[in-house]
């Protein structure tokens, strides 16, 4: 949980925004240690520095949709049902 207060507080620093634990909270989803927010607020406000730089999230590969992949597999099955019907109608097969 400290990196995501660490980046809170880098977020609103970058954002030009005021460094309190109430910004900070109101930027984090879920629980929070209040003891651990506090010691970190004031560590920032007395020496930004102090905190180690933001952990860039790692770009996720475009992936497709569950819905997509059905979709492109579904269309594959229909162009081989397709090519086989069209064999079995030839003249003399």
């Amino acid at each position: 949980m400290s990196q995501d207060i660490i980046d809170a507080i880098h977020r609103l620093a970058a954002d030009g925004k005021a460094i309190t634990t109430a910004t900070v909270r109101a930027r984090l989803s879920g629980p929070v240690n209040m003891a651990e927010l506090i010691s970190l607020v004031n560590r920032y406000r007395q020496s930004p520095e102090s905190l180690p730089a933001e952990v860039a999230a790692p770009t996720p590969a475009p992936a497709t949709s569950p819905t997509e992949d059905r979709l492109a597999a579904l269309e594959e099955k229909v162009r081989l049902l397709e090519a086989r019907l069209a064999r079995l109608e030839e003249p003399g097969a």
